[in-house]
């Protein structure tokens, strides 16, 4: 573990279970996530070095790139950033403020003011990070399916042309779904590319590990012509976006996790689940017009008590300094 990872721990103000548990659509195979907020040691509040965030996950992954048992994601943002971020109203940083009891791992005084203030960070831009959070869920909902078959088709190409070929001459003789951007002397396909003088046998290698990293989730594409996860982030996202519109908070574990979890397992057509994320689209911007919520984000009221707690925070290290 490295000096800061340990910093970040050590310091923690608040720390969740996060993903799946939080929003009540894990199972008993679902991996647990961690989320979590720390305060910066005296050295990264006076001194050079700086720190937004830090990764004390620990990687476990089996042969074929999947996560094993062992395995935990764990993110711990530095107060401050958190706070940036949240005052922005980032779906995946708004969720720790409105955390349930049974998810959260930890929390001292300082994390229980912060959540004392959760009612200070939503605002009726929550509107835009939603519906933008969303969409982008939608786009790789289709995205990985399109990639996935780039990627099988362009290996099985390259498994019939010559190992010492160099992709330029690929591109050249094949073309799609091989191809260059211009100038750029890069060549793509899916969402890998590499150096238009690379071998075949090398870029054959590269996609192939690139197609062993889908694990399961190439088989639930290829069943379902789209990806389950991200339809299912997409539907969730909306359903909270309508949620802090209407409330000014999100409840956890959320209302919608059966149908979350009905998407999951496949239960449901991509027909079906676009017009459920038109429908909650609609409810959306509705809620975004009758909301009660401020129209700019209370960044004074913010500010202030960001600046409360980072004296506090220096006082309990430097218990000699008076403001």
């Amino acid at each position: 573990m490295s000096d800061v990872q340990h910093m970040a721990i050590e310091n923690r103000i608040l720390e969740i279970r996060s993903g799946s548990h939080l929003y009540g659509t894990n199972l008993p195979t679902s991996d647990e996530d961690f989320v979590g907020i720390f305060m910066p040691s005296e050295e990264f509040i006076f001194g050079l070095n700086n720190v937004e965030e830090c990764n004390a996950g620990v990687v476990s992954k089996d042969d074929t790139g999947k996560n094993t048992k062992d395995a935990v994601d764990r993110k711990l943002y530095e107060f401050r950033n958190f706070c940036r971020l949240a005052i922005k109203n980032n779906p995946n940083i708004l969720e720790l403020l409105f955390a349930n009891q049974e998810n959260i791992v930890f929390v001292n005084e300082l994390g229980k003011e912060l959540l004392g203030v959760a009612n200070l960070f939503p605002y009726k831009g929550a509107f835009n990070s939603f519906i933008g959070y969303a969409s982008a869920q939608k786009h790789k909902m289709f995205s990985k399916a399109e990639k996935l078959d780039d990627l099988e088709g362009g290996y099985n190409i390259l498994c019939n042309l010559e190992n010492k070929m160099v992709m330029a001459q690929v591109v050249e003789k094949i073309g799609k779904p091989f191809f260059k951007k211009g100038d750029n002397p890069h060549v793509h396909i899916g969402d890998v590319c590499f150096e238009a003088g690379v071998y075949v046998k090398k870029a054959r290698a590269l996609i192939k590990d690139r197609l062993d990293k889908f694990t399961n989730r190439k088989e639930l594409i290829h069943q379902y012509g789209y990806d389950l996860k991200y339809s299912s982030h997409l539907i969730r996202l909306l359903h909270e976006g309508i949620e802090l519109l209407n409330t000014g908070q999100i409840k956890f574990p959320l209302a919608c996790a059966d149908e979350i979890l009905s998407i999951r397992r496949g239960e449901r057509t991509l027909e079906q689940v676009i017009k459920r994320a038109e429908e909650l689209e609609n409810q959306c911007r509705k809620s975004f017009e009758s909301s009660h919520l401020p129209a700019k984000p209370r960044f004074n009221e913010i500010n202030d008590f960001v600046i409360e707690q980072m004296k506090k925070s220096v006082v309990d290290s430097f218990t000699w300094l008076e403001f």
